[in-house]
């Protein structure tokens, strides 16, 4: 990824509200005609209930059941390099939440921190969709499975599916901008100079950022690898560019110039 696919977040106040989990029945999202607005992908990639093992959250994660078995499956299922990475985005996040001023659901913040990046792993990652959309699917059903209501979840879709693209979360819930900003932070370094140092020094000694540069790149190419077209027209066609030599990235106005419409 490069610099230019993410924005600084531009809030300054402090002290925010964390909203707590709710227990609302579950809910399909809704049309005005009543059909749902959630589309499902045609393969339902399934994910499994962490076992009870790995079910234990981080000092300064709020203990629910969703953040412990979210928890459970970077355990269970990643790699230390996203343990650590999903957990320094998630604390990002919040110190930069708690920044704004604004309510927020620490909760599925983290659950949000969590999943962002489960589409890179092979046990959840589709034959042809964008990697941010896998892990964002995996979210859903994650949620779903808890009867989570469908308004959170759709924050959540939102969220991880736009983490990676610049100019919109800035105009979506809270949530979605907190943890585009966290993983900007943490991939791309922006925002490090004004982000607090005590805080900073404080969770890279908890998760370390071991050949972090190198790693994360790499693990970017293996979530994508074999769907390159799944990159068209967004910042990781520069990872596929970088370590593929027959790779040809795409060029919008040649598409646009190679339109088989004529003028008229």
């Amino acid at each position: 990824m490069n610099r230019r696919t993410f924005l600084r977040s531009t809030s300054a106040a402090v002290g925010a509200i964390a909203l707590g989990s709710q227990s609302e029945q579950p809910t399909l999202a809704q049309t005005v005609e009543g059909a749902p607005t959630f589309r499902r992908p045609k393969v339902i990639l399934p994910v499994p209930t962490p076992s009870a093992q790995y079910q234990k959250v981080q000092a300064g994660v709020p203990d629910t059941q969703l953040t412990r078995e979210a928890t459970g499956l970077l355990h269970e299922f990643s790699t230390p390099l996203l343990f650590n990475h999903s957990h320094r985005v998630f604390f990002w996040a919040n110190e930069l939440g708690k920044q704004s001023g604004q309510r927020f659901d620490v909760e599925l913040l983290f659950v949000c921190a969590s999943f962002h990046d489960m589409g890179l792993l092979k046990k959840f990652s589709s034959e042809t969709d964008r990697f941010e959309v896998d892990s964002a699917n995996a979210v859903r059903q994650f949620l779903e499975h808890h009867k989570v209501p469908a308004s959170r979840i759709q924050v959540a879709w939102d969220a991880i599916s736009l983490h990676t693209t610049p100019g919109i979360a800035a105009y979506k819930p809270i949530e979605v901008e907190l943890l585009y900003n966290g993983v900007g932070l943490d991939v791309l370094g922006i925002g490090y100079e004004t982000f607090p140092e005590v805080v900073r020094k404080q969770v890279v000694a908890q998760y370390p950022r071991v050949n972090f540069k190198q790693n994360i790149a790499k693990a970017f190419l293996g979530g994508f690898e074999h769907k390159t077209q799944s990159t068209e027209g967004t910042c990781n066609e520069d990872i596929c560019s970088q370590f593929i030599r027959s790779y040809k990235r795409s060029n919008f106005y040649e598409q646009i110039e190679n339109s088989p419409f004529q003028n008229s």
